[in-house]
């Protein structure tokens, strides 16, 4: 793939996989294309003072078709110094040298707060300013470690058509020729084919396998398990044929004892499609099938416990009412509530509740979300649903009776299990809807 477009695919990619994997932080591609927006218009301010008549300054370029330089090599080469300038002189980015194995280098909205990375995460800070500035910065995954490369001089040998650039150095222009002293390899690993772009696809798979290889080390449990969890389940996505990949998120969910017929669905997936895999797919599906019985059987023991109010904090709102979610803007009614978080240190660590302002320590209710799912919500996440739309889930009927416009009416179970809730809920109606 030779064009630029697919440059666009890195950021929106790179943010994509932030998101996924960082799901308690918010933030938007718009966002990140913003703040890339702007220190390409730095670069702009930069270039005024230095080159005031650069043909840059008064272009309207549409970033998503810029499939070639739009300026002669000498104009890109003064662009390209004055990028180096803005990162690299005035906010100081750099590679990550002493902490190169930091979940956040791997971010693209923490590398562009923290003005740290890795070589492919700063990589792809710099090709998409230089995009926008009208240049063709291309990805390349070299023996050592990740760079771009500049199409110079159209007209000589392969060899010496490209300038390569080391962003995780500062920058720093290359030739062909001193790419085995400043990458510290032999010459004998280096060769044309082994300079090659790298297509957007197989970006993505790099940093996910860096998230990964980063989760794998589990001396810190809990934030490293959260990383490998979610870079797993994006690298299914992207890669659904990857059954190494879908083992290795299988033996996750197993240990965290949670997705469990997520796990089966993917072992028999795996089945059916690997019959050298059998003896430790049989395995894992009889762990699977195991650890669902005893969930069953310790759900069926367990006696329903009456939930009343011994302090105003223990809950703010109340079963039957209709909420929306703060950050994901998801419509829902409480079924359910505890006066702080119940769900094992495993769920806590998994979901990222100890990144929130009070933690687990605080009400947490269990929601029915209109897109069918069931979840465990945190109060500060939750807020009134000013539209009070009807919930369309399934277990609607499993808990209420009736739909009330502004809430719902709790059946005789659900009204015997939290005997307080009916008169709270009406009173919380009458306070925002109608005072």
């Amino acid at each position: 793939m030779e064009t630029s477009s697919e440059n666009q695919l890195l950021e929106t990619g790179a943010t994509l996989l932030a998101q996924w994997c960082q799901p308690t932080e918010n933030f938007t591609e718009n966002d990140i294309s913003d703040k890339l927006d702007s220190l390409a218009s730095e670069v702009r301010n930069n270039l005024q003072t230095t080159w005031p008549q650069h043909p840059v300054l008064k272009a309207t370029i549409d970033v998503k078709n810029v499939n070639s330089d739009l300026w002669s090599c000498d104009q890109c080469k003064m662009v390209l110094d004055a990028i180096n300038r803005v990162l690299f002189n005035k906010h100081h980015f750099q590679g990550n040298k002493s902490r190169y194995y930091d979940i956040n280098n791997s971010y693209i909205n923490q590398v562009l707060t923290l003005e740290t990375g890795i070589p492919i995460t700063l990589s792809i800070v710099y090709s998409a300013i230089a995009r926008r500035l009208g240049i063709v910065c291309e990805p390349v995954n070299s023996p050592s470690h990740f760079l771009l490369r500049w199409k110079q001089d159209l007209t000589n040998t392969e060899e010496h058509m490209y300038t390569y650039i080391d962003v995780f150095n500062g920058g720093k222009f290359l030739s062909y020729g001193q790419l085995p002293v400043a990458l510290n390899v032999p010459e004998s690993l280096l060769n044309l084919n082994s300079m090659r772009i790298t297509s957007p696809v197989q970006v993505l798979e790099r940093m996910i396998r860096n998230l990964i290889a980063i989760g794998r080390e589990q001396d810190r449990m809990g934030d490293n398990l959260l990383c490998l969890r979610n870079a797993l389940e994006f690298s299914v996505l992207i890669s659904p044929d990857d059954f190494e990949m879908r083992l290795l998120l299988v033996r996750v969910n197993l240990h965290l004892n949670i997705n469990l017929p997520d796990v089966i669905n993917n072992l028999q997936l795996i089945a059916d499609e690997d019959q050298n895999r059998m003896g430790l797919v049989a395995y894992l599906m009889n762990a699977a099938q195991t650890q669902m019985e005893d969930s069953k059987e310790n759900k069926n023991k367990k006696k329903i416990k009456t939930k009343t109010r011994k302090k105003p904090k223990d809950a703010l709102y109340s079963v039957g009412l209709i909420m929306k979610h703060r950050r994901y803007d998801y419509d829902c009614v409480i079924y359910g509530w505890d006066s702080k978080c119940e769900a094992t240190q495993e769920w806590i660590l998994q979901m990222g509740v100890n990144r929130l302002p009070h933690k687990d320590k605080q009400p947490f209710y269990n929601v029915l979300v209109a897109d069918g799912t069931n979840r465990y919500a945190a109060e500060e996440s939750l807020d009134f649903n000013s539209e009070c739309c009807r919930i369309t889930h399934p277990e609607i009927g499993k808990y209420f009776t009736s739909y009330e416009t502004t809430h719902y009416i709790p059946n005789n179970e659900k009204t015997s299990e939290y005997p307080q809730d009916i008169e709270m809920t009406a009173r919380l109606v009458h306070e925002h809807y109608h005072s």
